[in-house]
C-alpha cells in the first residue's frame, strides 16, 4: 500500500524494525526511492507516532508503528501460500550454510557469484509469492557488484546493505512469511 512519499508502508515499516533504527538516506537506498520520498515517509511516521527520533537524525519504530507492522505482516501472511511459501524457505536454507562459510572478507568472489546464480531462482519464488520482497534482488546484485569491483566490504560488512546483511534480512523475512519467527507478529 502506497504511504508518504509513495513508499510501500509495509516494506517501511519492515525494514526499520529489521534495521533497528536507519535515517532516511539508508531507507532511500534500501527500498530504491528518492531520498525526498524516504524523508516524507519518515515525517509521516512521526507524526503518526509510529516511529520517533533516535540518535544521530536516525528514527526506529515505536510501540505504536511495531503494532502496524504486525497488523500489515498478518494481512499479508493470510494472502501466501503456507506450503508454497514453506517450500521456498527450505531450497534457500540448502543455500544458508554454504553462503555463511563464504561470506567473509576473504570470500572467494567467484563462488559467491556461483551460489547466487544458484539463489537467483530462490529469489524468484520468493518475489512471485511476496511480491514486496523483490527488491531484495537488487541489493543483492548491487552487494555482489560492488564485490565483484573490489570493494569487499559489500560482501559481509553488516553496516552496509553487504550481501551477507542482505542475506540476513531476507532469512528473517522468509521465516516470519513461514511463521517460523517469534518476530513475525512483529510485536
Amino acid at each position: 500500500m502506497a504511504f508518504a512519499g509513495n513508499v510501500d508502508e509495509l516494506a517501511l515499516l519492515q525494514t526499520i524494525r529489521l534495521k533497528g533504527q536507519v535515517t532516511a538516506d539508508l531507507l532511500a537506498a534500501h527500498l530504491g526511492v528518492a531520498v525526498a520520498s524516504a524523508e516524507a515517509a519518515r515525517d509521516a511516521l512521526l507524526t503518526q507516532g509510529k516511529a520517533e527520533t533516535v540518535d544521530g537524525g536516525a528514527f526506529a519504530l515505536t510501540a505504536a508503528g511495531i503494532a502496524e507492522l504486525g497488523d500489515q505482516l498478518d494481512a499479508e501472511r493470510v494472502s501466501i501460500d503456507e506450503d508454497s511459501i514453506a517450500e521456498i524457505h527450505e531450497r534457500f536454507l540448502e543455500l544458508d550454510g554454504p553462503l555463511r562459510e563464504l561470506a567473509t572478507v576473504d570470500a572467494d568472489v567467484d563462488a559467491l557469484a556461483a551460489l547466487d546464480k544458484k539463489a537467483q531462482d530462490v529469489f524468484d519464488d520468493v518475489s512471485a509469492f511476496v511480491p514486496r520482497l523483490s527488491r531484495y534482488q537488487d541489493l543483492f546484485a548491487e552487494a555482489l557488484t560492488r564485490a565483484q569491483a573490489g570493494e569487499r566490504a559489500w560482501i559481509a560488512d553488516a553496516d552496509l546493505d553487504s550481501y551477507l546483511s542482505v542475506w540476513d534480512e531476507i532469512a528473517r523475512e522468509l521465516r516470519g512469511t513461514s511463521g517460523l519467527d517469534d518476530e513475525s507478529s512483529a510485536a
